[in-house]
Formats: C-alpha cells, structure tokens, sequence
C-alpha cells in the first residue's frame, strides 16, 4: 500500500488542505452549520443500483439519534432510487450477532451496518455468510474489518481536542495549574466509545504531562444511555463532590450528565461527541454542557448510500477506510442554529 497525501472522495482539495492544517495543530473549529448537511456532494456511483433491492440496516441501537440519523439518510436515499430497507435491532450490540444472522437470512441484498464491533472478530461468521452470498457490507463507527467498508472516525484526533479543552478548562479554574477529578462516562460497546475514553485518560494522570488530574470512570447501559447516565453521574458526584468535569463518550450520555449537573445546581461542566440536536441545544444554553466533537452524521449515511450503490453496481470503491473530520464546538464557537459539520469523507491512505 503506498503512502499518499490526504485525498479527498467527496470535496473540495482546498478543503482538505484546511483540515490536514487543523490536524497538524491538534485543533479546529466549528464549521459552517446546516440543518441537513451534504458532505458527499455529486455523487460518483449510479444510485439507479437500489432499483428493486433491498438494504438490511444492522443498527446497533434505534432510537439513539446519532445511530437514527446515520441510518436515516440511507434509507430515504434507497427509497428515492427504487429500493428498500429493512431494519435489524442489535439491541446495544447484545444481539449483534443474531441482528446479522436475520440480516442474511432475510435474503438482502447488501448490508450497512451501524455501529456494530466488527473490529474484534466476533461477527465474522456473519461477514463470511454475506461474502458468500455476494452481500457487500458497510459499516459507519464499528470499526475496521475485512469484508467490510468502513466509515468512521478520527477518534484519536477528537479526543486530543475535547480532552486538550477539558485540561485548558481545569487549569483555567486552578491559578494556571491542571488540576482536578474528571468522570469518564462511557460505555466501551464500539471502537469509536472505547478510543475516545482510552485516548483521555493517557493524556493525564501519573506519568503524563497533567499528572494532578484524575480520573473515574463509570459504564453505562448504552440501550438505556440517557436515564443511566443520568442516574450514575448523580450518585457519582454525590459520592464525590470535588468531581470537576465529565467527559461522556457520546452526546447521549452527555446530555444525561448535564441533565443530573443541572438539577442539582452543581458547578461541574461536560463535555462529549457527536453533535446531537439536543446536545447542541444543551451547549447555547451556557450550562453545564460545555463542549462537543460535532461528527457529520449526514455525511456519513450520503457516503454510505454511495459506497452501497457502487458494490451493488458490482464496482470497488477506491478505498477500505473513509474517515469524517470532527470538529471541536464549545459554547463560545457555536452557531445559532443547525448543526456543525467538518470537512467531510477524506482517505488518510490509498491503495
């Protein structure tokens, strides 16, 4: 595989440009905002491909307004190009693998799978059952797999600028000093939840730059996110008052955090990922929901629906992995209304 300069699938090279700059500086701002953002631009793949198939979405969990809105796009493009879709509950991931195996029995024609762990191997065998049978499989935030085309994230990247915010807040708050008790609330069912925990909590403590910053950490049920967030970040701080900031691993449990901060009158600020409709909301307020990583959801399901075209078309997609920019929206960058955006789908490497 060789190396190559950033390229982008679906924009402009200008812009691309301005995001390897933001990401050399460990940085970037928010974005323009929409209320229904077009990442993917013209699409390269004939969509008249969906005509008469059908699509089974393997969603990790409906009803969660990131999985909602990745899921979302795809099928409304589907069904103005002549197909169908049928959803596939995994339940949190618990029934991922049985969600797969209803998927291949049902006879669909391709799958897009939300956020469901492929990475770890455990839905292999539904990866082979669908090769077998000519099913092409895309998954958007579940990670990397063969037999699967990837959209996600750069987590790593994201967690440097929310955790890099937490730490300019904490320091902020001690005379210049960063210091202080930060709850990660996570729940570690996805690579994407997981990198973005993992990735703040080795940016500080003991043997790291910030070593007077601490960390807890709580799990909660990501098929219930935002009642249990909201109930373990109450008794956690009730338990420990000194907690200065939450870090959640996605804007549901943020919001849930926030929602137990506010209640309580507490001083205590969140930050998350995402760029949820109510967490954005929740950030112009000026409460307790400080900051998140504003992910371009509708992005992501535009590029889906034109990887899903092409391998139904029987082409081959110019690469494996396609990555979304997130960009860092605080209370003092975000607009007044719709939601923030990054770059766009850009390859880090092509083959």
């Amino acid at each position: 595989m060789k190396h190559a300069l950033i390229t982008r699938r679906t924009a402009a090279l200008g812009a691309a440009v301005a995001l390897a700059t933001a990401l050399g500086a460990g940085h970037a701002t928010a974005g323009n905002a929409t209320g229904s953002a077009d990442t993917a631009g013209e699409s390269a793949a004939d969509l008249s491909a969906f005509e008469g198939t059908t699509v089974g979405i393997v969603s990790l969990a409906p009803g969660l307004e990131p999985v909602d809105r990745i899921g979302a796009g795809v099928e409304e493009c589907v069904a103005a190009n002549g197909g169908t879709t049928q959803v596939f509950d995994a339940k949190g991931g618990a029934e991922a693998v049985l969600a797969f195996e209803q998927a291949n029995a049902a006879g669909v024609d391709a799958i897009y799978n939300i956020a469901n762990d492929v990475s770890g191997g455990g839905l292999d065998a539904g990866l082979a059952e669908a090769a077998a049978a000519g099913r092409p499989v895309v998954t958007a935030w579940g990670g990397q797999r063969t037999g699967t085309y990837a959209i996600t994230g750069l987590e790593f990247q994201s967690a440097a600028r929310v955790g890099q915010y937490v730490i300019d807040r904490l320091a902020a708050q001690n005379d210049g000093v960063a210091a202080g008790t930060v709850l990660v609330v996570n729940s570690r069912v996805t690579p994407s939840l997981r990198q973005r925990a993992d990735a703040f909590k080795a940016m500080v403590g003991p043997d790291t730059e910030f070593p007077d910053i601490e960390i807890q950490e709580i799990e909660v049920d990501i098929a219930n996110a935002l009642a249990d967030a909201q109930a373990k970040v109450e008794q956690a701080i009730q338990a420990d008052p000194e907690i200065d900031a939450v870090y959640a691993s996605f804007d549901t449990i943020g919001q849930g955090a926030a929602t137990a901060i506010d209640s309580a009158g507490g001083s205590q600020f969140v930050v998350s990922f995402n760029g949820d409709s109510t967490a954005l909301d929740m950030i112009r307020q000026n409460k307790s929901f400080a900051a998140t990583a504003a992910n371009d959801l509708e992005g992501t399901a535009a590029l889906a629906c034109e990887l899903l075209a092409e391998l139904l078309a029987g082409g081959t997609p110019g690469a494996t992995t396609y990555w979304m920019d997130s960009p860092l929206v605080t209370q003092e960058n975000i607009p007044d209304e719709g939601f923030v955006t990054g770059a766009g789908a850009f390859e880090l490497y092509e083959g």
